[in-house]
């Protein structure tokens, strides 16, 4: 649809363009052509959409098009698990999804204002958070089949088991984003502990 406005758009005013050469100055046809076709192409190129993440322009980025989907397609998967996890019944399950879609966001958000970590964290996007979403649409799939209780009671805990460790992951992804800073923080407390030992108690 976009695409399709952008089209007319420069399509209408490549034809003012013309007509107002042609018919209202009088200029050659040719050079009223020209200049309409020119006119189409500057109104075209200049409403193309740029490649945007967050507030961030990607467009310079090696691989724009690329992280844009990848960003994209993380977006997507964020939406199923918070759908998904509407219709869980399991408090305990639901608390776990939440959890991953919580540090989902935090990353999302990270990611918005460092588009350049798309890439290094595309195995992590491409492959942990799609496991979680498909584990998750599986165990709600289940939920809603009323598959006998010692069936169900294996297949909970199983999922239980697989949200522990993806809440694990992505806590550790989430935190390696700010390692530095992290370390940093950690070193200026172990500063600040050793001059309030050397200094004694702050009264």
């Amino acid at each position: 649809m976009k695409d399709f406005l952008r089209n007319f758009k420069a399509l209408l005013a490549s034809l003012f363009t013309f007509f107002g050469l042609l018919l209202g100055l009088h200029w050659h046809f040719v050079v009223a052509a020209v200049l309409a076709v020119g006119v189409y192409i500057g109104i075209y190129l200049i409403g193309k959409p740029k490649l945007m993440i967050g507030n961030t322009d990607i467009e310079a980025l090696e691989n724009a098009q690329e992280i844009n989907q990848i960003f994209n397609d993380f977006e997507a998967d964020i939406a199923k698990l918070k759908a998904l996890n509407i219709d869980i019944k399991d408090t305990e399950i639901s608390s776990k999804i939440s959890k991953l879609t919580k540090t989902c966001l935090d990353i999302r958000f990270y990611l918005e204002k460092n588009p350049r970590e798309i890439s290094r964290s595309r195995y992590f996007l491409d492959y942990y958070v799609k496991t979680a979403s498909e584990i998750v649409k599986n165990y709600s799939d289940l939920e809603k089949s009323n598959v006998s209780l010692g069936k169900f009671k294996e297949i909970k805990e199983k999922s239980n088991q697989s949200l522990d460790l993806l809440n694990e992951i992505f806590d550790k992804q989430r935190d390696s984003y700010h390692k530095d800073k992290i370390n940093q923080l950690e070193v200026e407390t172990d500063l600040l502990e050793q001059t309030i030992k050397l200094g004694g108690e702050i009264k």
